[in-house]
């Protein structure tokens, strides 16, 4: 062996194993920011419900939330109530009861402005006015929150189910196949909300009584509100009535009931006076009103349903106009009720 093969060779520097571990530290980072986000959102959320329940009860609205729990870890935040209950304090110390089988609350961590509700029945009241009860298949409603207002809210239940009265005598009685309507920000520049609403295959028991005809009912409804917008932390009517004192109104795009081959389609502007009535006027037609005449034809000799048919002219519908105006609804001249103020 010669002194070339004797030379050592120089020391090998040990590999660097960092890169291997950096994958799994930064997943360990993630994971405890994750863990934070879902801690502060969810303490958010049940300090939310603490404000609004607080806010409630200087309003005289009593909100009951027995065994509240906050969960969805680790993607949603949820907040869940067993039987809710709201109760409201009037001024002559009664009270108006209304409870709730449950409720649940839930937002993606991803996306906390916008909520889904789900509500479990049935809901039962306890009114100065009667009780009722209502029972449905499913209902949801889905909201999103904007910068001091709700920007996007919907609502729909399906096979409702409703009876009220007073005990156990419960002579109105209604059901449908779905209720269901919107709201959401108005197109364009100028502030405000545009409203949908639809209540399909509406059978109510007292109306098919007195019309003699157990065709179900359809209504629709689309209105624009300028100037009106839909704030959760402040009173409904606070905020109705600022926007009544701008002078604003809602254009009553869209305003139709059907029943079998009866059917009115409606168009105008409301607005609220000073006392809080509903004021403004309504104009459309009329069409089939006779079809829901059949149970008071010919009484007394006099032909409902001929004459209505004749004055609908051969099928264009009878004129309608109703006008809301200090205090009175009238059809043309004639006043057919007594408005009284939403507030």
């Amino acid at each position: 062996m010669t002194d070339g093969d004797a030379t050592p060779h120089p020391a090998r520097k040990p590999l660097r194993r960092i890169g291997l571990y950096a994958p799994f530290a930064l997943l360990v980072v993630v994971s405890l920011a994750w863990i934070a986000a879902w801690v502060y959102g969810a303490r958010r959320v049940d300090r939310f419900a603490d404000a609004f329940v607080a806010r409630e009860a200087e309003r005289g609205r009593d909100w009951l939330c027995p065994d509240r729990r906050v969960g969805g870890f680790p993607f949603r935040i949820e907040l869940s109530c067993t039987r809710p209950q709201l109760v409201m304090r009037g001024q002559d110390g009664l009270r108006n009861e209304m409870r709730l089988g449950g409720l649940i609350l839930h937002a993606r961590l991803a996306a906390p402005e916008h909520v889904i509700a789900t509500f479990t029945g049935p809901f039962t009241s306890t009114l100065r006015q009667g009780d009722g009860d209502l029972n449905w298949k499913s209902a949801r409603a889905s909201f999103r929150l904007g910068s001091g207002a709700i920007g996007e809210m919907s609502f729909e239940m399906l096979e409702p189910r409703l009876s009220f009265g007073f005990g156990e005598q419960r002579p109105m009685k209604a059901a449908a196949r779905a209720v269901q309507f919107h709201l959401r920000p108005s197109p364009g520049d100028g502030a405000g909300t545009d409203f949908a609403g639809l209540v399909s295959d509406l059978a109510v028991a007292p109306l098919d009584e007195l019309t003699g005809t157990p065709d179900p009912l359809r209504l629709e409804i689309q209105a624009r509100a300028p100037g009106l917008l839909v704030d959760p932390a402040r009173r409904w009517h606070a905020v109705l009535d600022e926007w009544r004192q701008r002078g604003n109104r809602a254009r009553v795009l869209v305003l139709k009931a059907e029943k079998g081959a009866a059917n009115i389609d409606l168009a105008g502007e409301i607005g609220l006076d000073a006392a809080h009535r509903l004021e403004g006027n309504l104009q459309g037609r009329a069409r089939g009103l006779e079809a829901l005449t059949s149970r008071f034809a010919r009484r007394g000799g006099l032909d409902v349903g001929g004459i209505l048919g004749r004055l609908g002219g051969g099928g264009q519908g009878i004129p309608v106009v109703l006008a809301f105006q200090d205090g009175v609804l009238r059809y043309g001249p004639f006043p057919i009720a007594t408005l009284a103020p939403l507030y």
